[in-house]
């Protein structure tokens, strides 16, 4: 019964695992999923994360039990393998590729690596980059306050552009759903140190 509920966990919760990751892969930079309105599945980059940190946790659990419960057949498999390659040895220089190519960005690892700062700059240019983790939870006049921008001009401009701004307490997130747009577009809008003036 134990054997078979850990041989399942593993499976479910590596399968959990391969999904989290592929979403997390391609989903926008850490810093920026937390400062738009990004998601998938109804589920936000914080979700996404929660995810694979619980499934990979449980699955480093199951891996442990696991391997405790085969432990001898794993050491008596490792010592009859006595032809060829053992295949503790092809596991071993396979890890260590991996780990190793991953820091040199040896192929296929720097690819993957490129591949991914190419996603994470593509998302930072779609939703902006928040000036700090939690900044779209926070209200237009503290955040121009906290970027030392002029807060009245701040908002004029957000007028300016056609931004509904509905009271000065309203989360800078709110105000985007509102107004069909990025939190990173209001922030551009809001910079009183640049010369852009309207961005409509």
């Amino acid at each position: 019964m134990l054997k078979k509920a850990t041989s399942l966990t593993l499976a479910l919760s590596g399968l959990v695992m391969l999904v989290t990751s592929i979403v997390l892969y391609f989903g926008p930079a850490g810093h920026v999923g937390h400062f738009c309105r990004w998601s998938f599945w109804h589920l936000s980059r914080h979700h996404w994360g929660a995810l694979h940190l619980n499934s990979g946790l449980l699955f480093c659990l199951a891996m442990i039990i696991h391997v405790w419960l085969n432990f001898r057949l794993l050491v008596a498999y490792v010592r009859k393998q006595k032809k060829g390659l053992p295949a503790i040895a092809v596991s071993l220089i396979l890890t260590l590729y991996v780990c190793i190519g991953g820091y040199y960005e040896l192929p296929p690892m720097g690819q993957f690596l490129n591949l991914a700062r190419s996603l994470r700059i593509a998302s930072i240019q779609k939703y902006g980059s928040p000036p700090y983790g939690a900044a779209a939870g926070f209200p237009a006049l503290h955040i121009a306050r906290y970027m030392g921008w002029d807060p009245r001009q701040s908002c004029a401009q957000l007028s300016q552009n056609s931004i509904i701004l509905d009271t000065p307490d309203q989360p800078l997130s709110d105000l985007a759903q509102k107004n069909h747009t990025s939190v990173g577009r209001l922030l551009d809008i809001m910079c009183t140190h640049s010369n852009k003036g309207n961005l409509k």
